[in-house]
């Protein structure tokens, strides 16, 4: 268990999420977040409006995923929360803009205390992703108690 593990919380792993393209996903996950008291009802705006200015969308060697979050001021308590779209999403890549699509999502909640935690997590995710038996485990797990235990451990 790493020190990222107490990040991840089991309310906050959805799979299989309907969405047609990110701002459906966003606004779907954003509700669930409000829901469970870890970001401000500010939190979907801000969200949208950052993604639209930095992307965060990453072409990993084993998968593509995406890393969304908002600026700390619209988040309570520190956060990963973990997203498997039914279909790929379209969306923009970190950096450079150019399009990519991905169905894992790893939205984080980064608060004012711990800013620096953001790079440590992006580079902890490259990590992670370009990791072949870590991906090829991860792809294969179906339930969102599974993802949970399967993050926590090996995080």
């Amino acid at each position: 268990m790493s020190s990222y593990s107490d990040l991840f919380d089991r309310n906050l792993v959805f799979w299989d999420v309907n969405a047609s393209n990110c701002t459906e996903l966003y606004q779907k996950i954003a509700k669930e977040l409000e829901k469970f008291n870890v970001v401000e009802s500010s939190y979907f705006k801000a969200l949208t409006e950052r993604e639209k200015e930095f992307p965060t969308g990453l072409n990993t060697q084993y998968l593509p995923i995406a890393l969304p979050h908002a600026n700390p001021e619209n988040v309570k308590k520190a956060f990963i929360a973990v997203v498997k779209t039914a279909g790929k999403v379209k969306m923009k890549q970190m950096g450079t803009n150019e399009d990519m699509e991905t169905n894992y999502f790893f939205f984080l909640g980064i608060v004012k205390e711990k800013q620096d935690l953001q790079v440590k997590l992006l580079q902890r995710f490259m990590q992670l992703m370009n990791d072949e038996s870590f991906v090829s485990s991860f792809k294969k797990l179906s339930k969102p108690e599974e993802v949970y235990e399967f993050l926590v451990d090996r995080f």
